[in-house]
């Protein structure tokens, strides 16, 4: 895992959303799904904006909601669809798995990840993803954001994600 200890150096969209994930009243030391409110976002990022709604026993997450942007970057909608081999391909076990370690260790976490749009185009993407509970504690969502890394085409065959979990740098959660 990387170190990010810069918060201010995160993409606008990704750091708004943490701003706001943030503010948001805690329950066992995370903000609570029920106080989710788009209305109180910052507007001119609610089109970068998902929420991933996590399953257990066996775990699975599907995509609740995808903003606007990244349907027209992407060319997918993943909106009421799970995250598996039919929607991201062989990144689909990381991905989970990303997700399920952070719901267990109750961590946000940002990542740098290389996307492949429908048109073909290559980019690099910030995205945060920030767990939310329910009344009783449980890891139940996550909501995040993602942008489009300023001037990066991915041109570098060798690219390697990253991912990073917040709380090495901040007290989160």
């Amino acid at each position: 895992m990387g170190q990010y200890a810069d918060l201010d150096s995160l993409a606008a969209p990704v750091r708004a959303i943490y701003e706001y994930w943030e503010a948001l009243p805690k329950f066992q030391g995370l903000p609570l799904k029920s106080s989710l409110d788009p209305v109180d976002m910052p507007l001119e990022y609610l089109p970068y904006v998902f929420l991933v709604q996590l399953e257990y026993n066996p775990f699975a997450a599907l995509i609740r909601l995808q903003g606007t942007y990244i349907n027209h970057s992407l060319g997918e909608y993943f909106t009421n669809k799970y995250i598996d081999e039919s929607t991201f391909g062989e990144s689909a076990p990381t991905i989970l798995a990303g997700y399920e370690e952070s719901a267990i260790k109750r961590i946000a976490y940002v990542s740098h990840e290389e996307v492949h749009g429908i048109s073909g185009q290559t980019m690099v993407i910030e995205a945060i993803h920030l767990p939310m509970v329910d009344e009783e504690g449980q890891v139940n969502y996550f909501l995040g954001a993602l942008s489009r890394i300023s001037g990066s085409t991915n041109h570098d065959h060798e690219f390697r994600g990253r991912r990073w979990d917040l709380k090495a740098i901040s007290n989160i959660a």
